[in-house]
């Protein structure tokens, strides 16, 4: 009877084996399926992705330009602001040049001065005009910035 029992076992264990390798190659057999379905859908799925890119693309684009439509009312204005800076300081350059040349004992003006300090609260102003204001209020000659103008003008100004 045991002998019977344990045949019966083996007899058991050997058809779930068989079993088990059977249904391993079925799975092997549907993975390989799947790789050349993957392999055959795969130009679709490039040419998805490529139309995918080129719509992305346009769309960026788009709104790319709209903000840089936004930008240019805001750089305009940024522009005019700085227009306005450069003009003041030409205007107090200038009158301290003007009142350089009206008096033989010539200081430094308080206007020249107050502007000075004043620019400071201006995050546009340019710095190195800044530099340019210490310099002469350190004796340096104001006529250097007056003959400097028109470059600075250049430099700064937007039309």
């Amino acid at each position: 009877m045991f002998n019977t029992n344990k045949d019966a076992l083996i007899k058991f264990l050997n058809n779930l084996f068989y079993l088990d390798d059977i249904m391993i190659e079925e799975l092997k057999s549907k993975l390989k399926e799947l790789e050349l379905k993957k392999s055959k859908l795969q130009p679709k799925i490039d040419e998805i992705e490529a139309k995918r890119a080129e719509e992305l693309q346009e769309v960026n684009k788009r709104f790319d330009h709209m903000v840089a439509d936004v930008n240019i009312e805001v750089q305009d204005f940024k522009n005019k602001i700085m227009n306005e800076i450069i003009d003041l300081f030409s205007k107090v350059v200038m009158d301290e040049f003007d009142a350089k040349r009206s008096t033989s004992d010539y200081m430094v003006t308080d206007k020249l001065k107050d502007f000075r300090e004043s620019v400071l609260e201006l995050e546009l102003f340019p710095k190195d005009l800044i530099e340019r204001l210490d310099k002469v209020i350190d004796g340096d000659p104001i006529e250097n910035v007056a003959y400097d103008l028109e470059k600075i003008e250049a430099k700064y100004k937007n039309n």
